[in-house]
């Protein structure tokens, strides 16, 4: 793993390491600098991560870093910029331009990612063009507060990604306590509109009902999981209509039984957006880890996530319930 910035607009490896960033302790004994404490100057940030999850755990921070630091500035490059800044790197020009197909057969890029998150955030003030700043911190730029090694590989102590940037740049364990940086979504009036006509058309107005999601991203992992350890969780919502997403054949499985009444996404002709906004308003989320699910974690549903990995690690984020293989609880 190599510890990247970004400098005058070019990616720079700078450290190899286990895992990125610095100790908390560092911080703490004020071995390394954090922003002072009235900081009234620009932030410019951009992840060096580009599915939807990605930009999804990370989207909590903006409000977070408003809340504590009211006169800052945070911006973020236009995807243009973030584009040609990538291109200095072979991995990272891979990654930025690289399109794959959901699970209905939609391509989308790393550009619709951004824009599915970010859009409508009231926290970034502006978005910018290249060459405006000579330094732009990054997700690389965090700060840990323990370490795991499992099958000879280094995982945060799961530790949620947005905490430990924030760290990284002043919050203290009181700040992280007290304010929320878990995902955060913006939908204008005509999404809002347009999401409750649709939820009023299948589920019928203020009547409860869920989501479920049964796919994976990533080639290897899109067949059925062990989802038998989701079971218990949803026999507490038994029966409620719900919208779904599966790589399978809900018919004659154990779902079909917990959920007769159920509305397919995929042939509904619905934006991610529009996906986005039922997952938030539902009374619950279960399903396999996911990006459109990581998305709308920070909403008031209750979200129940099948990890595929035998730790979530940095990925996590606070308050959502993760089951494991094993049936382990976190």
């Amino acid at each position: 793993m190599i510890y990247y910035q970004v400098r005058e607009d070019k990616l720079i490896g700078c450290d190899e390491c286990d895992y990125l960033g610095v100790h908390y302790d560092d911080i703490k004994s004020g071995e390394i600098e954090t922003l002072p404490k009235d900081y009234d100057g620009w932030f410019p940030f951009m992840p060096l991560c580009f599915s939807i999850g990605d930009w999804g755990v990370r989207s909590g921070i903006f409000k977070a870093l408003k809340t504590k630091y009211p006169k800052i500035k945070i911006t973020i490059p236009k995807m243009s910029t973030i584009q040609e800044i990538c291109s200095t790197d072979a991995y990272f020009n891979n990654q930025i331009n690289t399109s794959y197909t959901l699970g209905n057969g939609e391509m989308i890029n790393p550009g619709e990612n951004m824009k599915n998150v970010l859009s409508n955030n009231p926290y970034i003030d502006e978005f910018f063009d290249i060459g405006k700043f000579s330094l732009i911190f990054t997700d690389h730029d965090r700060a840990y507060t323990g370490l795991q090694k499992i099958n000879e590989k280094i995982y945060s102590v799961e530790e949620p990604l947005a905490e430990q940037i924030l760290k990284r740049f002043g919050f203290t364990d009181e700040d992280i306590k007290n304010i929320d940086s878990s995902p955060q979504l913006y939908f204008n009036s005509d999404e809002i509109e347009r999401g409750d006509e649709l939820i009023d058309k299948y589920i019928g107005k203020n009547n409860k009902y869920g989501c479920l999601l049964f796919s994976a991203r990533i080639k290897e992992l899109n067949e059925r999981w062990e989802d038998k350890v989701l079971y218990e969780d949803a026999e507490r919502f038994r029966d409620l209509p719900v919208f779904y997403y599966s790589s399978f054949d809900l018919d004659n499985t154990e779902w079909a039984k917990f959920f007769p009444n159920r509305f397919d996404f995929s042939k509904l002709n619905l934006t991610i957006r529009e996906q986005l906004y039922i997952k938030c308003k539902a009374l619950f989320n279960i399903g396999y880890q996911a990006g459109m699910t990581d998305a709308c974690s920070g909403s008031d549903s209750e979200i129940i996530t099948l990890c595929p990995y035998p730790t979530i690690g940095s990925n996590r984020v606070r308050g959502v319930k993760y089951r494991f293989f094993n049936g382990r609880k976190l």
